[in-house]
């Protein structure tokens, strides 16, 4: 009997700190940058009192937030040895759409940059993991290039969160036509 009660409120935490998670995620989706705790308290259906018990500090909160985001973006990534067009088509179709879905978090995360050592570290990380990952998949025109380390930098930049909201902001395209510019761009580069 006691197991199952401890089971109980174990369960009830988990979804607790989910439901807190997931509050402040839909509430940054929503461009609400930087929410109160009583807006993400009662966008969860929680207490107040129950983020303090859940998170040690707000940017223990960020980070989960920041890990849960990263997770319900996970895609398969293009295989290299595929020919060119599938795999930059594929390619832009995934982070295009992982650009647009983090936008908003991109506009949060900058917000309490300054402020915030870890939330710093999970942003580079992204963006390693990111560069990372078109280095794979376009590892073949890369090395081919001529001059591999500037083409894979030029691939890096056309394709991060900051050139993506350049192209939608800056330029003010929509999701469509920064999509189209960014395979063309890509496809600049990997031309060469």
């Amino acid at each position: 009997m006691g197991a199952e009660k401890v089971d109980g409120r174990r369960e009830r935490s988990k979804r607790t700190h989910a439901a807190i998670v997931d509050a402040l995620t839909r509430l940054l989706d929503e461009g609400h940058i930087e929410p109160t705790a009583v807006e993400i308290a009662g966008r969860a259906g929680v207490a107040v009192r129950s983020i303090a018990q859940h998170f040690a500090s707000r940017e223990a909160l960020l980070l989960a937030v920041a890990a849960h985001h990263t997770q319900r973006l996970q895609h398969d990534t293009p295989d290299p040895r595929a020919p060119l067009t599938r795999r930059l088509e594929a390619f832009v179709q995934e982070r295009a759409r992982e650009l647009e879905a983090s936008r908003a978090m991109r506009g949060a995360a900058a917000v309490v940059l300054a402020r915030s050592p870890g939330v710093a570290q999970a942003l580079q990380r992204v963006a390693e993991r990111r560069r990372a990952e078109s280095a794979r998949v376009f590892a073949t025109e890369i090395a081919a290039s001529g001059d591999a380390r500037s083409a894979e930098r030029s691939v890096a930049l056309v394709t991060s969160g900051r050139a993506w909201d350049a192209l939608r902001l800056e330029l003010g395209l929509g999701v469509k036509a920064s999509r189209e510019q960014l395979a063309a761009s890509l496809r600049a580069i990997l031309a060469r």
